[in-house]
């Protein structure tokens, strides 16, 4: 991984979840917890939320062989059947010391980590996601000021952004609906959080000026690839409305996470605002204790799977796809379905969580880059430390293959990381920018590949 060995690479799994709720060993975490059975198939039904066509999971390809036609080719490569699975590497990393956690996709892997090994848990310092919506108003589907034709809002000011599925669930975000369940028990898991939700990441949109820096500055390879999937994604929208509709999601959070970490003793950050708030996640809808057929942990068990609470707040209706009957409400165009809402509550039930409210703006006001976070990207994917490098044993088949590993000999080390990502576009570059920032604030250990998140159908293909 850009010349380096040190860094595992975890890849799925085959282990499975039996129907009274035990957890196997390597279980793959392709699909929900609620819908995990023995094998890898299900129904994925919250990944219904994402329509097939139309730009939808079957559209979607992260890489579009932009990275064959201009970066160096070696014949060294991860092989999939030959890695660690997701379980296996997190068991080694985390129960080797202290471990930080960024989370970019759904919970599922981390959920069942935590759910398998709680004796581990206390080695996990803190947790970094992105993901749901506590206060957020969803900026994109607006009719326009000065329009002049009839025009009907879509999910314009909804707190969640799932665009397929605001008229039964206005309330959720893609990532913590990909696994309501297992986010829920990353949340109360007692470890402490720090969530960069809609609320932030609508506040940093890749805005004209900030691309246009971007493709002024692609002195690497890493700052190249990473600006040609950023244009890919923009020369792909359905609309014109890219550069207001198109947010620094994954990245923006890695970088919450590094300044964090940096500022660890002063309890700032550089780049976004940040607050605590009590809130929790919604996994089923009221009335609690109704079994309907939608709740696979509850129906037909007569003890629940998991070991959870009869009638409790995970026992109620649960979405079962894009349309609902349940959760449309008549003569409405907004739904009243809450799974996967980072809802902000009061009780027992409420988690005290360090939330991310804005993206700060850029402290150099001459810059025509408005976030500060923008400088700091583009700082980092330039460095010409930890840069990728061309592979002789491509250009010349006889040289014999050596092991790549970093000097770190005098140079202090940053936090131990895991970083879960799914397989977007937005990962692989925020997986980038994690690599390349300095090994001082930040020392990353594993990627955790593919999950049942959005973009995962292609690759398990």
């Amino acid at each position: 991984m850009m010349g380096r060995d040190d860094i595992l690479v975890g890849i799925g799994g085959d282990g499975g979840i039996s129907d009274a709720g035990t957890i196997y060993p390597n279980v793959g975490g392709y699909l929900p917890l609620i819908d995990q059975g023995i094998t890898t198939v299900g129904d994925c039904r919250y990944r219904k939320a994402v329509p097939l066509e139309g730009g939808g999971r079957l559209d979607i390809d992260t890489n579009w062989g932009i990275r064959r036609s201009f970066l160096p080719q070696g014949n060294r490569r991860y092989i999939p059947f030959q890695q660690p699975t997701t379980q296996q590497v997190m068991i080694d990393t985390i129960s080797a010391g202290p471990t930080t956690v960024i989370l970019t996709g759904s919970h599922t892997n981390f959920a069942i980590f935590l759910m398998t090994y709680p004796h581990l848990k206390g080695n996990v310092k803190h947790i970094y996601t992105m993901g749901g919506g506590v206060r957020s108003k969803n900026p994109t589907g607006c009719c326009p000021k000065d329009v002049t034709t009839a025009c009907t809002p879509q999910q314009c000011g909804d707190i969640g952004n799932l665009f397929s599925s605001y008229s039964t669930n206005p309330y959720a975000e893609f990532n913590i609906f990909g696994d309501p369940f297992a986010a829920y028990q990353v949340f109360h898991s007692g470890i402490p959080i720090t969530l960069v939700p809609l609320d932030a990441t609508n506040t940093i949109p890749v805005n004209e000026e900030f691309f246009y820096a971007f493709q002024q500055h692609q002195s690497t390879f890493e700052a190249e690839y990473c600006f040609k999937s950023l244009k890919m994604a923009r020369d792909t929208w359905p609309d014109d409305q890219f550069h207001a509709s198109y947010f620094m999601w994954d990245s923006f959070t890695s970088g919450v996470a590094i300044s964090s970490m940096r500022n660890d003793k002063l309890h700032g950050n550089d780049f976004a605002e940040l607050e605590y708030m009590n809130i929790t996640v919604i996994t089923s809808n009221e009335p609690y204790g109704i079994y309907d057929g939608s709740n696979p942990l509850f129906d037909g068990h007569a003890v629940p799977k998991f070991g959870l609470k009869k009638g409790g707040v995970h026992s109620g209706h649960v979405q079962t796809g894009i349309i609902d009957g349940f959760c449309l409400i008549e003569g409405s165009r907004k739904g009243r379905c809450e799974d996967g809402y980072t809802k902000e509550i009061s009780g027992l039930e409420a988690v005290r969580v360090r939330v991310a409210t804005k993206a700060k703006s850029n402290v150099d006001k001459n810059s025509r880059l408005d976030r500060e976070f923008f400088k700091s990207f583009l700082e980092v994917l330039t460095l010409r430390d930890n840069t990728g490098h061309f592979d002789i044993t491509a250009q010349f088949p006889f040289y014999r293959e050596v092991l790549y590993k970093p000097n770190f000999v005098n140079k202090s080390r940053g936090k131990v990381t895991i970083f879960d990502m799914d397989m977007s576009a937005g990962d692989f570059v925020s997986l980038i920018y994690l690599l390349k920032a300095p090994v001082e604030e930040i020392d990353l250990k594993v990627p955790i590949v593919c999950d049942d998140a959005v973009m995962c159908l292609r690759t398990i293909k």
